[in-house]
């Protein structure tokens, strides 16, 4: 395996290890708007998509941990064979943001309630932009 393709192996891992923890807000979501709303009639479907939800929550923590080292591996791969972008700069440190602030949320805090939440969400929808910009 060449430079290359590790720099791209590590950036795919980065974005789906993201892609997973972005599930943690997109199925409470769901569930607050629909799933909650949903009769007695349909229990088996709020019971199974809970217990969907409840892994993907659990998995919050570590595919955002995940992401963090594959994105410095990715990146300190690509600064060292001269592969950098802009883009990836930019990617990176708000990717090291929103980890910082979920660490902080998780275990410094201890507070799920927050400015520091509702800035981790922010810095997140702005990363799949830096994403989708610097994959393009």
């Amino acid at each position: 395996m060449n430079i290359k393709d590790l720099i791209e192996l590590l950036g795919w891992i980065t974005v789906i290890s993201f892609s997973v923890a972005i599930l943690n807000f997109v199925v409470k979501y769901i569930n607050k708007k629909y799933i909650s709303k949903l009769g007695e009639d349909k229990k088996q479907i709020v019971t199974f998509y809970r217990k969907i939800m409840k892994l993907i929550i659990k998995c919050h923590k570590a595919a955002g941990t995940i992401t963090v080292i594959s994105v410095l591996a990715h990146f300190g791969i690509a600064v060292s064979s001269n592969r950098i972008s802009i883009t990836g700069i930019i990617a990176a440190l708000i990717m090291i943001s929103i980890f910082a602030l979920g660490f902080y949320g998780a275990f410094i805090n201890k507070n799920y309630k927050g400015k520091w939440l509702k800035v981790h969400k922010v810095l997140a929808l702005l990363l799949i932009i830096a994403i989708g910009i610097h994959v393009l």
